[in-house]
């Protein structure tokens, strides 16, 4: 297996703050959206892979989670991993994924090598264009190494951009037309829902924790904004998907929690029922049903596959984010923790 595109002498840039980085994320993805599908059809997917184990860590996991429901969806047995929940090359995948926006991730390089040495094709998705994860994988599909923030914007969404448009080839052989239309409706998304974001900011959010909860298809957005506003503004935050909230962890709805709800029928059902306690709800649907009395209601398209919806309403909710952080006086720039052993600077750490 070689690597599927030349190696440049540079990696990612972790200068931009967290408002630069959003700036910059949808013209970002307009390049990427215009670049990728050539070089994914011209041979870094095998038609012959079918059972794919997706591996990532902090944000890239949560990144996994709505592509890996469109290719089961579409018959792949596809799986999913946190890297510390394999201690050895255990099974046997067709191929690994490893996504990982800096490419240093020690978890993730560390089970990479595992099942490489193990015989198992491995492939890397990152935006750094060296990095140990490169290494470790040998092949690697890398992103041009975005200029990135603290709390990832633009490293987010290029990554997870192209692995979403990697599932649309691992499942149907062709990226899906519509991720170039992304840019253009994320930006539209943000605008016509900021006022209500900054409005449950400065209320039911302004205080005590939230639960982000979303049906199965948008994990990855309850996963990677209830991380967003952990590491931004500091709100104890948990993700959920719908059905695993239903049967308990809604019980302890109060004044002290928020909620944001995201999915369609049935999220829209579980907001009824949480606005029976005295609770902020947010809904986020795409519009077509009724949003119950007391919520407040964000809107995003209802055209787009999963993925595609869920990339959308990260974007969206970064604005929430970034309001919740100027009501709590939390700067998301600022930095809570150094961290000590999360990243490695080459393959020979490990």
């Amino acid at each position: 297996m070689t690597a599927a595109d030349p190696v440049p002498s540079h990696g990612p840039v972790y200068g931009r703050t967290y408002d630069e980085g959003r700036a910059a994320e949808t013209a970002a993805l307009r390049d990427l959206a215009a670049s990728l599908p050539a070089r994914l059809t011209g041979g870094v997917w095998r038609p012959e892979w079918r059972r794919v184990l997706f591996a990532g860590i902090g944000a890239s996991c949560a990144a996994l989670a709505s592509p890996l429901y469109a290719l089961r969806a579409a018959g792949v047995d596809a799986s999913r991993s946190d890297c510390s929940d394999y201690p050895a090359a255990a099974g046997r995948p067709d191929v690994v994924v490893a996504l990982s926006q800096s490419g240093r991730s020690r978890e993730t390089a560390d089970l990479v090598t595992r099942f490489r040495r193990a015989g198992v094709p491995t492939l890397a998705v990152t935006n750094a264009d060296e990095s140990p994860l490169r290494d470790a994988a040998g092949a690697a599909l890398t992103l041009g190494a975005q200029p990135d923030s603290r709390v990832s914007t633009t490293g987010f969404v290029v990554t997870y951009a192209a692995l979403g448009m990697l599932a649309d080839v691992a499942a149907h052989g062709a990226v899906d037309e519509r991720w170039r239309e992304l840019p253009d409706l994320i930006e539209e998304s943000v605008a016509r829902n900021a006022a209500v974001l900054a409005d449950f900011a400065a209320g039911p959010l302004a205080r005590g924790s939230a639960d982000v909860v979303a049906s199965a298809p948008q994990l990855t957005t309850a996963e990677a904004v209830a991380l967003l506003l952990r590491e931004g503004p500091l709100v104890p935050s948990a993700a959920y998907g719908t059905r695993a909230y239903l049967h308990g962890p809604m019980d302890c709805a109060s004044e002290d929690t928020s909620h944001l709800v995201v999915g369609g029928a049935r999220e829209l059902g579980l907001a009824r029922q949480l606005l029976e306690k005295p609770t902020g709800v947010l809904t986020v649907t795409d519009g077509s049903e009724p949003v119950p009395r007391g919520a407040a209601a964000v809107t995003v398209p209802g055209r787009l596959t999963a993925p595609q919806r869920a990339l959308v309403e990260v974007c969206v909710l970064q604005e929430l984010v970034a309001a919740t952080a100027a009501v709590r006086g939390n700067p998301v720039d600022e930095v809570a923790f150094a961290r000590e052993d999360t990243k490695i600077a080459a393959l020979a750490e490990l």
